[in-house]
């Protein structure tokens, strides 16, 4: 991704992408020297508004010295991955502010100008709010209800609430359940890949052992064709 440009503006989008960092979010920070430019990984500590932007000093035990890289003043590069319908990297510009030592090490930086992204998936989805129920798939068992957001003919990504009591495993095999307009069943089987948790949500990535073309003609019922 090329270095970013200052343009004036952000759209409701852009904000809202930027406002899906929570405490906590895993960050690459971009930072330059007079000799060398490289890339740390830092986290997102918060923001005061469109006031400012905090993070949490790089690790220098890790990273090594950065204090010729971060200073007041200097512009820095932020990337993260944005793991909502879209699945994209996320990055733009801001310049330190203030640095705080105690009682934590902080970068206050400057509220970005503009964003870019880039999507990680490399095949469309298409977006969706579909309830399904999911199964286990060795004993035919319901697991629980679920969301599903988006759908490609590879895999999907459904939603459980985080009080939910049941909910998938990692690399567990699952059937999911879904009803077209006509009320008839289809069901796609697939294994839960990896999972991501805000606030109230856990969210799972599910790669579909079901074969492209039965995908197809599901999401063509469901009216949810990708291309």
């Amino acid at each position: 991704m090329a270095i970013l440009q200052d343009t004036s503006g952000l759209t409701n989008e852009d904000f809202r992408k930027i406002r899906m960092m929570r405490p906590g979010t895993p960050i690459d920070l971009q930072v330059t020297s007079a000799s060398n430019t490289k890339r740390v990984r830092t986290e997102f500590v918060g923001m005061d508004g469109t006031r400012c932007m905090i993070i949490r000093f790089p690790d220098e035990s890790k990273w090594g010295s950065l204090r010729e890289s971060i200073f007041t003043d200097k512009n820095l590069i932020i990337r993260y991955i944005l793991e909502d319908d879209a699945g994209e990297i996320i990055a733009f510009k801001v310049k330190v502010t203030l640095i705080l030592t105690k009682p934590s090490h902080l970068i206050f930086t400057s509220f970005p100008l503009s964003i870019q992204s880039h999507d990680l998936r490399a095949e469309p989805r298409a977006q969706t709010r579909t309830l399904v129920i999911l199964r286990n798939a060795e004993n035919n068992m319901d697991i629980t209800q679920c969301l599903v957001r988006d759908i490609s003919l590879k895999g999907c990504r459904i939603s459980i609430e985080k009080n939910s009591v049941s909910r998938p495993s990692l690399k567990q095999d699952v059937v999911m359940k879904f009803t077209d307009a006509n009320g008839d069943e289809l069901l796609l089987k697939g294994t839960v890949m990896n999972s991501k948790t805000d606030e109230v949500t856990v969210f799972f990535g599910i790669k579909f052992e079901t074969p492209e073309d039965e995908v197809a003609l599901l999401l063509q019922k469901m009216m949810l064709a990708t291309s």
